[in-house]
């Protein structure tokens, strides 16, 4: 019998057995359940088109010619590429030392001669049934293994790309801090160099303001009396003289005036005997000026702050009277310095036309001033006001300057 090309869609049988009457039986049979079928005759031809055809199942005799059926499936399966091909014995051999024996050697069943057709054909479709679901089921495990290889190299390739992100993370956690203490470092060293340069004007002003009343100041009030004195002794018999050394005399007062204010602006001499005589001077000067009502609330006249607490106390009190006085339209101020163990609390109220707080700071530079003089020392600045409802300013400071310049 030749064989003939092999279909996927059909199962293969391959018959080995030397009895023509048994083989037409069983050929035709099977080929008319739809099973193909390729004969061998004798065992070592059985083994040539088992390694060949590689058939679905094999039913094999016992009594072959040349080496019998015990050692074709011995043979089976030893050889890698037909072992899993299941084997069912076909003799007449009927004790059961020999089915044992079939058995022993990897048959899965066994079948005496003479055979019935029918029970034939129905081990041959459970044994056929039972392989392909061998089949499925080492297909299935094949691609489950797959998929477990694949998750494998998926979940370490998550773990790489996860530790690769944490490191990143990290890399760059570490670098925002670093980058974060160097900003940290700059802006304390530059409130350190604002508070320097603060303190550089703030003197600066005190050398001016100490030159303006004590050299200038001197020199005018020698010059009036240098004046008086010329009137004195020349203008008893010159009453043009006596007119115009009266001229020049206010003209000097004048400019005595001046100079005190400018002097005074710049740094006030009551600000040398503490805050509060300071203030008291400025709500005066600020009720002269002004003709707006202020009253002003401080406690005992020393304090214990630090000069530069007090010179910012003063300049913010200073500015916030000068705004009340430009902008505000109030007709009362109520200015409050409070003290504690460790900070100092000043608040400036008016009764003015408010305004909405938001924004108003970036063209305000009075204000902002204000605010960097606070902060610089490690005060708090806020302001509250509303439309037609007043304004509020609170600055909060601690009793000693934390800055010093390194």
């Amino acid at each position: 019998m030749q064989i003939e090309p092999l279909d996927s869609g059909r199962p293969t049988i391959l018959i080995v057995d030397d009895t023509p009457a048994n083989l037409d039986v069983i050929v035709k049979a099977l080929e008319h359940d739809g099973v193909r079928v390729v004969v061998a005759q004798d065992g070592e031809e059985g083994l040539r088109r088992a390694t060949f055809v590689h058939p679905d199942l094999i039913l094999l005799d016992i009594m072959l010619p040349g080496i019998d059926g015990f050692e074709v499936c011995r043979r089976l399966q030893e050889d890698e590429c037909t072992r899993a091909i299941p084997v069912i014995f076909m003799t007449a051999l009927l004790d059961i030392e020999n089915k044992v024996a079939a058995f022993r050697a990897g048959a899965v069943d066994y079948v005496t001669k003479p055979f019935q057709i029918d029970e034939v054909t129905a081990r041959v479709r459970t044994h056929l049934n039972l392989r392909n679901m061998q089949t499925m089921l080492a297909e299935r495990n094949a691609c489950l293994q797959r998929e477990i290889e694949e998750r494998k190299v998926a979940e370490r390739r998550l773990q790489d790309y996860r530790e690769g992100l944490e490191l990143l993370v990290a890399e760059r956690t570490a670098a925002l801090r670093e980058s974060e203490q160097r900003l940290e470092e700059s802006l304390v060293r530059l409130r350190e160099l604002s508070a320097h340069r603060e303190q550089a004007r703030d003197e600066e002003r005190m050398h001016i303001a100490r030159e303006l009343h004590d050299e200038l100041g001197q020199a005018l009030t020698a010059l009036r009396m240098k004046i008086a004195l010329l009137r004195v002794e020349f203008g008893q018999d010159n009453p043009a003289l006596t007119h115009h050394v009266g001229k020049v005399n206010e003209l000097i007062d004048r400019t005595i005036g001046v100079v005190r204010g400018v002097s005074s602006a710049l740094r006030p001499a009551t600000l040398d005997m503490g805050v509060v005589p300071a203030l008291e001077w400025l709500v005066k000067e600020f009720r002269a000026r002004s003709d707006i009502d202020c009253e002003l609330v401080v406690p005992e006249p020393s304090l214990g702050l630090d000069d530069g607490i007090e010179l910012a106390i003063f300049r913010v009190a200073q500015e916030s009277l000068t705004n009340v006085t430009r902008h505000a339209r109030a007709s009362s101020v109520r200015m409050t310095l409070q003290a504690s163990d460790n900070q100092c609390l000043l608040e400036v109220r008016d009764d003015g036309c408010g305004f909405v707080p938001d924004g108003v700071e970036r063209g305000k530079f009075g204000l902002v001033g204000m605010r960097e003089r606070v902060e610089m020392l490690g005060g708090e600045f806020s302001i509250s006001s509303a439309p037609g409802e007043g304004t509020s300013l609170s600055v909060r400071l601690p009793v000693a300057s934390p800055l010093e310049i390194r």
